[in-house]
């Protein structure tokens, strides 16, 4: 979890968010994992390994503004930029005043297959 302070005055929150790498570039660990799934789950592997490739990462984000859940962005992009206002939000998130507090970021790991960096950036606009 990611705690940061918005003031006063905020209308408009921008957050950027960056993960990478996407997929697991290493074939003999990305080939295991895909063994190790289908023997944990009981499957039966149809066709070759390779045919299941590239294994992705998937690293998502949600919001919560002064303890009110405020959404989610659970998308496939690495790259992803949101924003949420009084009259607009992002896909996922919902629209409403900007209240001045400790607001949090939280990072959903679906799916991490190797180390992962992260980047994350907010932006406050006052009008």
């Amino acid at each position: 979890m990611h705690r940061f302070d918005v003031p006063e005055n905020v209308k408009v929150l921008k957050i950027k968010y960056h993960y990478s790498p996407k997929t697991l570039e290493n074939r003999e660990k990305a080939v295991a994992i895909i063994h190790n799934c289908f023997d944990k789950y009981d499957e039966t592997l149809i066709g070759r390994p390779a045919d299941y490739l590239p294994v992705k990462n998937l690293v998502t984000l949600s919001l919560d503004g002064c303890g009110i859940y405020r959404g989610a962005a659970h998308r496939q992009d690495d790259t992803q930029e949101h924003i949420i206002s009084a009259d607009f939000a992002s896909p996922g998130f919902m629209k409403g005043k900007i209240t001045a507090g400790e607001w949090d970021i939280v990072l959903n790991v679906h799916s991490v297959s190797c180390d992962v960096d992260y980047e994350i950036e907010i932006e406050g606009e006052v009008e």
